[in-house]
């Protein structure tokens, strides 16, 4: 019984709201400074101002794309060359600079945002990632090789490599 009293107070309410929001009337009085006072209560003075209905703009359907996204992985660079071009082949560096100098490479074109670049220092890697300037720091005296490497982030393949670059630290 409740339930058929709650359903038949909810159908009542709901035919009566749209004629409740219709019936909203907006009153304008103007004071004595001539401000104007807008109230949805009339006083002595006020005059009803027509509220006009609010001009909508129906939301625009977006169709459905049939493209694909492109997997960045499956974009290859195709390198043309990769050269380390600061310090120079049989370059010497002084050890009173305490064997600290900067590595720096290029390479054509620019390097990919799959690939990444890495410094081998005597064959060893020192560094990866998207930079192409290393600081070597505290190198020992001797020589030393040198070789920038470009490879794919996921799997380590390499696409070029800067060929041997031998460099020598002084006392």
């Amino acid at each position: 019984m409740n339930k058929k009293i709650l359903t038949r107070g909810l159908s009542l309410l709901l035919l009566c709201l749209p004629f409740s929001i219709n019936a909203t009337n907006v009153f304008i009085t103007i004071d004595e400074n001539g401000n104007r006072i807008f109230s949805d209560t009339p006083s002595k003075e006020s005059r009803t101002h027509k509220v006009r209905e609010i001009s909508t703009i129906p939301a625009i359907k977006v169709p459905k794309t049939t493209a694909t996204a492109i997997d960045k992985q499956d974009i290859s660079t195709s390198y043309q060359h990769l050269m380390i071009i600061n310090p120079t082949t049989e370059s010497h560096i002084s050890r009173d600079k305490l064997g600290n100098f900067v590595v720096s490479a290029q390479s054509n074109p620019v390097l990919s945002d799959n690939d990444e670049a890495v410094l081998l220092f005597d064959g060893e890697e020192i560094s990866a990632g998207k930079q192409m300037n290393w600081q070597i720091n505290s190198a020992n005296r001797g020589s030393h090789s040198l070789q920038v490497v470009i490879r794919q982030q996921n799997n380590s393949q390499v696409k070029i490599s800067s060929s041997i670059l031998t460099v020598y630290v002084k006392r």
